[in-house]
């Protein structure tokens, strides 16, 4: 199975950011799809190719945002986006009500097939742009884009038979405004996730503005002969501020958080030359979303607690032998709120041999 895009309506030339080939659900389609993603991939026939090319992916008009206006800082869209299930306002002028339907974009229903997925664009993703169980023998995610998804841009755990090797090669992709779980940041936010049973090679990549960090190397496989078989790299990867690494592993009760300049002591992972930070973030001037990037460099998240043990309705309470009550309101400054998705389709090119390059 092969699906290009990117074709004048003639079919007779090909031009992936000129002839929009796009992949834009609308309100109305939320709670329809069987399964958990915009496209599945399902294949049982071993050694099939499967190739995805020139598609331009966006949730964020079937993306439910807060509809008080809450969590939108100055030029920027939209409000924050709603919690998975609730509702709020979406649609292309924000009119529509929305519930939001937790999918990935692309969906790996443990396809047994060689998959490569090219030149597309993951936008306003609510739930990851890539993710799901493999059964296949290689993945190739190469000269993509990945601009405000929610939980990560890319999580492939090994599925099919349990003696087979997987691996996944995450090449020339730019990685971009990686959110949490939820808005109080606490957990997820990443760009390329190393998970289990699955060799990784993650190289020329650009791995920024992350919620927690641009690789997470956490997952540890249970069988140790097969984790000490593993192979993950990080080579000539540019990383630009990402909130609390570069690269997570496991370690330090919580997570050990380490910089770019310090791969070289990483033993988990095999090769990681040619690793840089941004130092001229100037090339993006004109490309980023300036709104966008200072919201997602200010954004913050609250708490307040109130609890009055002495208030008549919790004096009642105790007196009834019930437990006393208190409240906790919360708030952020921003959170997946929706990226435009035409000035996305910027970032194709915006760096010579990192991130995804034009075109051709």
């Amino acid at each position: 199975m092969k699906i290009y895009g990117g074709y004048s309506p003639d079919f007779a030339n090909r031009d992936v950011l000129k002839y929009l080939t796009m992949v834009q659900p609308t309100p109305e389609s939320n709670g329809t799809q069987n399964g958990q993603g915009t496209i599945q991939i399902q294949v049982k026939t071993a050694n099939t190719e499967v190739v995805i090319d020139g598609l331009i992916f966006d949730r964020g008009n079937s993306i439910a945002y807060n509809p008080k206006g809450e969590g939108q800082p100055e030029g920027v869209a939209s409000a924050m986006m709603q919690p998975i299930g609730t509702l709020g306002i979406g649609g292309p002028d924000l009119t529509q009500e929305v519930l939001t339907t937790q999918t990935a974009q692309i969906y790996l229903e443990n396809p047994n097939c060689n998959l490569t997925v090219n030149n597309c664009a993951f936008i306003n993703a609510p739930n990851y742009g890539i993710r799901g169980m493999f059964g296949g023998s290689k993945v190739i995610i190469n000269n993509c884009i990945f601009i405000n998804n929610r939980m990560a841009a890319c999580e492939i755990t090994k599925g099919g038979l349990a003696n087979s090797e997987a691996e996944v090669h995450f090449t020339y992709n730019t990685v971009l405004f990686m959110w949490s779980r939820l808005k109080s940041f606490e957990d997820m936010g990443y760009g390329y996730r190393y998970m289990t049973g699955i060799n990784s090679y993650v190289s020329n990549n650009i791995l920024g503005l992350s919620i927690f960090s641009g690789l997470d190397r956490t997952r540890v496989d249970s069988d140790k002969n097969k984790e000490a078989k593993r192979i993950t790299t990080a080579e000539n990867n540019i990383f630009f501020l990402n909130k609390q690494a570069d690269l997570t592993i496991p370690g330090g009760g919580k997570f050990m958080r380490i910089w770019a300049n310090d791969f070289d002591d990483v033993e988990q992972l095999a090769k990681v030359s040619g690793n840089k930070t941004l130092t001229d973030p100037k090339i993006f001037k004109g490309i980023i979303n300036e709104a966008y990037l200072e919201g997602f460099l200010s954004a913050a998240y609250e708490e307040k607690t109130s609890y009055d043990p002495n208030s008549s309705a919790n004096q009642f309470r105790q007196a009834m032998g019930m437990n006393m009550t208190g409240t906790i309101n919360s708030k952020a400054s921003m959170f997946a709120n929706r990226y435009p998705w035409k000035e996305a389709l910027k970032f194709f090119g915006a760096m010579e041999g990192y991130g995804a390059q034009n075109i051709k």
